[in-house]
């Protein structure tokens, strides 16, 4: 493979603090830390917005987002993987209510949702799913409609969450192999195009 060629297959890199496209229903904001890409702030769906991981109570990266948003962000949810105490700040300047998951989410929520639960925008159903044998709370949630699951922290490899519970951590992580996944949004860096891939990483046969 010529050097042309591997830059091609390369994904573009991450600019902070800029709106990019990943799919038809996903956008990502990575957090501007001193023009370094930090944690993903993801906004699903076009008409009806739901914002995971919000991030911290950072001015810039939360006028990024409300701009992207503006009035159509209706919900606030967050993976538990990273700081989203910006999601008050956030709420006020766009209307959303915020949402937790059994003790998983930004203070201020207005409702709790269960594992299962659905969060039903215009265009798409994010469902709640478990995210066990971690030390920290954690909750993941699926997009339907592109198979695409936000999993924050909960499968990376490096720096993989702290395990508790081994059997239960594995137990879900291969779970997942049915779920017929197109694609995993981490907690920071890149879309990952082959969950498969990860979840053999992780959790091998």
């Amino acid at each position: 493979m010529t050097d042309d060629e591997l830059l091609e297959e390369l994904p573009p890199p991450i600019v902070p603090g800029v709106a990019r496209a990943l799919s038809p229903l996903v956008r990502r904001i990575a957090l501007d830390l001193q023009g370094e890409p930090g944690p993903n702030t993801y906004l699903v769906g076009i008409d009806e917005i739901a914002i995971i991981d919000p991030g911290p109570d950072i001015a810039h990266h939360l006028d990024s987002i409300a701009g992207c948003g503006g009035d159509r962000v209706r919900w606030i949810l967050a993976t538990g993987s990273s700081d989203s105490s910006g999601a008050e700040r956030l709420a006020k300047q766009t209307g959303a209510e915020i949402l937790s998951v059994a003790g998983v989410g930004p203070e201020g929520a207005g409702q709790e949702l269960a594992v299962g639960d659905t969060v039903l925008g215009t265009e798409f159903r994010l469902t709640v799913m478990a995210a066990p044998g971690v030390a920290e709370r954690r909750a993941c949630f699926m997009l339907e409609e592109e198979r695409v699951i936000f999993a924050g922290d909960y499968l990376e490899v490096e720096p993989a969450p702290v395990i508790t519970d081994a059997d239960a951590y594995r137990e879900a992580v291969t779970a997942l192999r049915r779920r017929r996944l197109r694609g995993i949004a981490p907690y920071e860096g890149h879309l990952i195009e082959k969950p498969l891939e990860r979840i053999e990483e992780i959790a091998p046969k």
